[in-house]
């Protein structure tokens, strides 16, 4: 939208939502009535107008003589204008303290929560500042206590406070500015009042009022305010012109590939000829068609903003009438953008002629050569994007007027769901919506069908990944400032305090190297760029705002400089170069040489010390086809080993029959590397301001790069790979004696010898050829295939390829990013879906879909071997991972990559590194080395957890990942920064919701792994940390201590053990006999029922049942109604059955001899779901179940083996809304995990046997548990056991909810006072609004309340409870 007096910045609001608020009154927060006024909301707005217009009429007549800053004038101006917003300003005579600072805000209201307001004087007391028109908001006011301009005094000041919203004025301009980082990317609205009044634009001033009144920033709840929603309205509206952007990038490459495989030119029949030769393919033509689009982004964007020239002032620039006449020329005839507005004009769509194409040949050669562009004062711009040959099919294709309009057609508007018209604004696009185009070509794989004739031919696009299987997700720019915020800017801030001299401060500052070690498009490493350019840009202009000229030649500098990125998707690198390129672009200079910084290649899976090659292969990364081979190929490898210890030692072999050539003398390669480190960064100083200089660098780094020297090393790293994912066989391991050289003929295959043969060879290029003689090096044949594997598998070795950084231990000063988080294993169903065999995906057991894979040998051999391929590169990464060395932490289960990328950011960051995860980072269970060594070394600075209900990412919403920073490892403690359950950025500003944790809270609360403990609030932390400091956890590894003797297990693994499993219609067509809950097949096979977790509920092991009269298993099972749970003798049943014989031999343990090593004696077995959640109606479920049926993975045992007694009381403490409560704040994930269980607190048997509480609650536990005889044995049990005055029941106890839930509520209130509450943490567990206050952010049980509110009408189990508690006494 286009406004003279309003401009956005940073993308507050998007157009479409500014322009919904200027026509829309019946949006959302835009009706009459969200206003909260007492008269019309147009009779306001007129009042505020006119009471504006007639005290700026006194204002513009104001005597400066005795106001020369301007500010008493300006603050009666503003004053007026605020309370005709119904703004009520309280003036502050002295500064505000926040935390251990001051700060000079002069203005709060207090009737929105004290939003801070600033207002300051026009007029800075400098004619030669003033004359220039610069606004006083930018500039810091010499002689005066501001050390920094009010626009950055306020951003300070909401960085160190919980305020997101504050408002700045001079009283000709006004900023409504949102707290997002003190980052270049500043995110404020700005009103031009002096333009809005003198040039009467009354319209603006309306939009002005309904972005502005007071009720934009009133809070309700826990509800954001308005300004808030439409803010996060807008990023919304970014999606969906992401998306738009992405599905027009489709077509138009659709429509462009079909002309040229169907066009009728010279040059199309040339490309044609070419696929048919198999010259070029589908894949040839895709590239080059996302280098065209990759240019017409770039070109549109630099178009409509305005950049394609450097026109200065008149009196300044010599050529300025041949600029703007050479302007005016290229936006007439060759703008790239005009194309864009021809595709509006239908008569234009002619398939006769090509002269569009022709044209856009022309434009783009403007850009490509020197001699061609300079009579329009153009410079060719260089890098692959701009190369001659890029489009080299394309530039010979002729594509008709028809066709080249179409496709600019998509690229000029798309319709949005509702299938309204949305033109894309490419000058207000910000590059990191890219990411969509980058997600769209991920989901394109190109397809070219040949024909006969022209018109037969075909191009089209098939299914490629999903973002989703590919594990790319986009992150969202108010994601990427806020963890730039934590781990970027403290950096930058600590280098800027070190130094003395502005000079000294921008060296230092240019000196930083920052990577993403998983780009993607690059908007991460591109956020980076802009804050360290914004700051070099201040510290030069001394302006907190500086102008957008200086700005982009410091962005340019920093990304020459300082931006590292590496990504394993190749157009996504191509991608994240073009982002770059268009946010450095300055006119008249060629894009910035990039190559060496910006690189293709596996993150994981390379080299990152050059000493592991010294160290040799281990034997952990041999496999072959056979196990003879496998033994030879380490016996090789450990012989070589022995070698490498000798030479390394210095000693001689003492054979003259060796592995190696007795020349071999390589002890260290260090300085291999900080030699080429050197070289690198002189290349790296080279200038760049003409094409003939980028040009110049480019080839210095190629040469380099292809080097001898630097090739033996990279084909060293390679080998070294390589041999953890070559298949040996038997022909790879032939050797012969020589006996004239008294030497075998050496195994060219990868191995310890190969390695350092490749090693050696860097000391062979300084031999001549006589010295050379008799020396073994690697055969062409053998670094041709080690070369093919490792550009196949791109491995990528960090110290090779970026030696300037590695040099001397060195690494990256600082790390940020959002790597994929899949796992590196082929899944089955993910795999066959994204290959089209949704047959075998939907396959009804994983023993039948096994089945239909071992049959596609016959029925589709060429899929089998392609499966069987990526399982063999799956297993081989994996061996890399996990015995390489390059990750002792976090290789361990089903390796998953982000782990692997957050170890590798610790290994390569010497300052700090930050990163967007799944939360298991914290939490999980194999992430607990990774997550205690965090800890431990007192690296840890901040971990932000959301929940993903909001939709910041699009996948599922109940998706759980977090912000984490880590800093270098101190020996002081640091204060760690947290906060879980958040689901809006603007939570981060909430000081209930994010609170402070010290080292020794972690050990405390979670003793075992030291992970992350999980607070909804800092009182939920309060109260976690005193139940901890009074009670012992269910099990304790340092100490072994386990004070219920508890067995941790499980039984049948429902994906592992599914060959075992029958369902009720599988056992009947084999004649099995039903009888009861069990089933005798012919053969006499007992079949027994297998339990899940669905089944099961707290006290009640007949929750649920499964229908057994359906074909197809359904998602979810409906509880038993009252009657049947009142019935003792009815009977649930399961989906499948399972042999009693294997349920039997679960029970008991034995070693290799068959000796029983234990065994489970009980007619009872204890279970606790596996599946929960921390906001369920409960979380913690656990129940008896009879013994004599089999359980599946989703119950995991938590079985207490001295007595039945003791199960009754361990069962009843864990399904206590004490011990429940607790488990919410451990639970981060869905998985009641045994790691999570063996950290929760407990009282210890004798705990409860002092109490005098032990028979009150065995009593109840019986009455709770026996209602069905499927339990009598347990009965049996429990009495032979108890006391004889233990009151327990004769017969099964019938069903009665009410009196159910008094015995629970007695348990309850016997359970929190043990576990030592008052009666205010009480009341605070069962509903936190009692304590807190109504609409509290605190999270307890609210599911629970709000069940029992609608179905009872009442929260019955608060009134039940809180009754238990007063009848005991505990009150007191």
């Amino acid at each position: 939208m286009d406004y003279t007096s309003i401009h956005i910045y940073g993308h507050l609001l998007s157009d479409d939502i500014l322009h919904e608020i200027e026509t829309d009154s019946s949006m959302q927060g835009n009706r009459e009535q969200d206003f909260n006024l007492d008269v019309s909301l147009t009779a306001k707005i007129d009042n505020a107008w006119s009471s504006l217009r007639n005290d700026w009429k006194l204002f513009a007549e104001r005597n400066l003589l005795r106001d020369p800053y301007g500010t008493k004038s300006v603050r009666r101006l503003m004053e007026r204008f605020f309370t005709s917003l119904d703004y009520s300003l309280d003036y502050q005579p002295t500064q505000i303290e926040a935390g251990e600072r001051r700060f000079d805000i002069p203005y709060i209201c207090h009737e929105l929560a004290d939003m801070p307001v600033i207002i300051v004087g026009d007029k800075t007391g400098d004619i030669n500042l003033d004359t220039l028109d610069k606004c006083t908001l930018d500039i810091r006011q010499k002689g005066e206590r501001r050390q920094k301009s009010p626009h950055a005094t306020m951003l300070d000041y909401l960085n160190n406070t919980e305020h997101v919203y504050g408002i700045v004025t001079n009283g000709q301009v006004l900023r409504i500015i949102r707290n997002t980082g003190q980052l270049v990317k500043l995110t404020y609205i700005e009103f031009d009042i002096r333009r809005m009044v003198e040039e009467d634009h009354y319209a603006e001033f309306c939009l002005l009022f309904r972005l502005m009144h007071t009720s934009r920033f009133t809070h309700s709840g826990d509800d954001a305010c308005i300004m808030e929603q439409w803010f996060n309205r807008s990023i919304e509206s970014g999606n969906r012109i992401r998306a738009g952007l992405s599905d027009a990038v489709q077509k138009a490459m659709e429509i462009l590939g079909r002309a040229v495989v169907c066009g009728k030119g010279e040059g199309n029949e040339v490309f044609r000829q070419a696929v048919i030769n198999g010259e070029a393919n589908a894949q040839t033509l895709n590239k080059e068609l996302i280098h065209f689009i990759y240019r017409l982004l770039f070109l549109f964007i630099i178009e409509d903003r305005n950049l394609v020239y450097n026109i200065g002032a008149p009196d300044t620039d010599n050529d300025y009438d041949k600029k703007v006449r050479c302007q005016d020329i290229y936006k007439k005839y060759y703008a790239v953008s005009r194309l864009r507005g021809l595709s509006e004009l239908p008569y234009l769509r002619n398939e006769r002629y090509c002269d569009l194409w022709e044209g856009l040949m022309d434009s783009f050669q403007l850009f490509e050569d020197e001699k061609f562009g300079a009579p329009l004062f153009i410079k060719p711009l260089g890098g692959v994007l701009f190369a001659s040959e890029t489009l080299h099919y394309l530039r010979q294709c002729q594509i008709t007027n028809e066709q080249l309009l179409a496709a600019f057609s998509c690229l000029n508007e798309f319709r949005d769901e509702k299938r309204n018209r949305v033109k894309i604004n490419y000058s207000s696009l910000d590059v990191e919506e890219f990411g969509s185009v980058y997600e769209g070509i991920l989901e394109m794989r190109a397809v070219i069908t040949s024909g006969t004739s022209v018109p037969e031919w075909n191009f089209t696009f098939g299914a490629g990944l999903d973002r989703k299987s590919s594990s790319s997700y986009y992150t969202r720019p108010d994601l990427v400032q806020s963890l730039i915020r934590t781990t970027l800017e403290p950096v930058i801030k600590e280098r800027i305090e070190k130094c003395q001299t502005t000079e000294e401060k921008v060296r230092s500052l240019l000196s930083m190297k920052v990577c993403d070690a998983a780009s993607g498009s690059g908007h991460i490493i591109l956020a980076m760029a802009r804050t360290l350019a914004w700051y070099i840009c201040t510290l030069r202009t001394g302006e907190d705002n500086p102008a957008s000229l200086d700005y982009r030649e410091a962005l340019r500098e920093v990304i020459q400089k300082c931006i590292y990125a590496v990504d394993y998707n190749p157009d996504a690198v191509e991608l994240c170069k073009v982002v770059l390129w268009i946010e450095g672009y300055c006119a008249g200079k060629p894009l910035s040489f990039l190559d060496h910084h910006i690189r293709c290649g596996n993150s994981v899976v390379g080299v990152t010390n050059l000493d592991v090659l010294l160290d040799g292969v281990p034997k952990e990364a041999f496999t072959a086809d056979n196990k003879e081979t496998k033994k030879r190929i380490i016996e090789l490898n450990k012989q070589a080993l022995k070698d490498v210890d000798l030479v390394r030692s210095g000693k001689n072999i003492g054979l003259s029959v060796t592995l190696f050539s007795q020349d071999i003398a390589i002890q260290s390669i260090d300085s291999e590397q900080i030699g080429l480190a050197g070289k690198v960064k002189e290349i790296n100083d080279l200038p760049e301001d003409s094409l003939l200089q980028e040009l110049t660098k480019q080839s210095k780094w190629k040469e380099l790069m292809q080097s001898p020297r630097v090739e033996c090393l990279r084909r060293a790293c390679d080998i070294y790979v390589y041999s953890f994912y070559k298949q040996f066989h038997a022909t790879d391991l032939t050797s012969e004696f020589d006996s004239e050289t008294e030497t075998f003929t050496p195994f060219n295959i990868p191995y310890t010898r190969t390695v350092y043969n490749a090693l050696q060879e860097i000391k062979y290029l300084d031999y001549t050829a006589e010295e050379m003689e008799g020396l073994q090096v690697l055969p062409d044949s053998f670094k041709q295939e080690v070369n093919e594997v490792a550009q196949a598998n791109r491995f990528f070795h960090w110290c090779v390829e970026f030696p300037e950084v590695f040099a001397d231990g060195g690494g990256f000063d600082v790390m940020c990013g959002n790597p994929p988080w899949d796992k590196i294993k082929v899944e089955d169903k993910k795999w066959f879906e994204q290959n089209g065999r949704i047959d075998i995906v939907n396959a009804g057991t994983a023993a039948q879909r096994k089945q239909a894979i071992a049959n596609l040998p016959t029925t589709n051999p060429d899929l089998y071997i392609e499966y069987k391929n990526a399982q063999a590169n799956a297993e081989a990464m994996s061996r890399f991972i996990r015995f390489s060395g390059r990750f002792t932490l976090t290789a361990v289960g089903d390796i998953n990559f982000y782990p692997l990328f957050a170890e590798h950011c610790l290994n390569c960051s010497v300052e700090a590194w930050g990163l967007v995860l799944p939360t298991g980072i914290a939490i999980s269970d194999e992430c607990k080395l990774f997550f205690s060594k965090l800890i431990n070394e007192n690296r840890l600075i901040s971990l932000y957890d959301f929940e993903n209900k909001e939709g910041l990412f699009d996948i599922h919403r109940m998706f759980k990942f977090c912000l984490i920073t880590a800093g270098k490892s101190q020996e002081k403690a640091r204060i760690v920064n947290a906060g879980f359950y958040l689901t809006r950025l603007d939570h981060l500003q909430d000081t209930n919701r994010v609170y402070k944790l010290q080292s020794s809270d972690f050990s405390l609360l979670n003793p075992n792994t030291k992970t992350c403990p999980i607070f909804r609030t800092s009182k939920d932390a309060k109260l976690t940390s005193a139940i901890y400091r009074r009670c012992n956890i269910i099990f304790k590894e340092d100490t072994q201590s386990n004070p219920w003797s508890i067995e941790f297990g499980s039984m049948f693994h429902m994906s592992n053990d599914s060959h075992l499993f029958k369902t009720y219609r599988e056992l009947l067509n084999i004649g099995g006999k039903f009888n009861g809950t069990t089933f005798i097949t012919t053969d006499g096979i007992k079949y027994v029922p297998l339990y899940e977790g669905k089944m099961i509920w707290f006290y009640n092991h007949h929750f649920a049942t499964w229908p057994i009269n359906v074909v197809d298993r359904p998602n979810t099972i409906p509880a038993l109604n009252k009657n049947d749970l009142m019935n003792p003798n009815h009977l649930i049943y399961p989906w499948y059955w399972i042999p009693a014989l294997d349920v039997e031999a679960s029970y008991i343990k034995r070693d290799s001899n068959n000796k029983i090593l234990w065994e489970w004696k009980h007619s009872w077995t204890l279970g606790i779901r596996k599946v929960s959640n921390s906001t369920n109606e409960r979380t913690c479920v656990v129940c008896f179940i009879p013994r004599f049926v089999g359980v599946g993975e989703s119950i995991h045992f938590v079985n207490p083996s001295r007595s039945t007694m003791q199960g009754c009381i361990f069962m009843s403490m864990l399904n206590s809304l004490s011990f429940d409560y607790i488990v919410r704040q451990k639970m981060g994930g869905s998985n009641m995990s045994n790691y999570i269980i063996a950290q929760l607190p407990i009282l210890t048997p004798k705990q409860i046997e002092d109490s005098g509480f032990q028979q009150e609650i065995i009593e109840r536990v019986g009455k709770l548990v026996w209602f069905n005889h499927d339990m009598d044995c347990w009965m049996e049990e429990l009495r032979e056991e108890c006391p004889a005055e233990y009151d327990l029941p004769e017969e099964p106890v019938i069903w009665d909810e009410g009196q159910r839930a008094v015995w629970q509520a007695e348990l309850d209130a016997i359970f929190a006072h043990l576990y030592g509450f008052t009666t205010e943490d009480l009341r605070y567990i069962l509903d936190p609004e009692d304590v807190c206050g109504k609409g509290c952010i605190n999270e307890t049980f609210r599911v629970l309340k709000e069940r029992e509110l609608r179905e009872l009408g009442e929260y019955r189990t608060k009134r039940l409870v809180m009754e238990a508690w007063n009848k005991f006494g505990f009150n007191n």
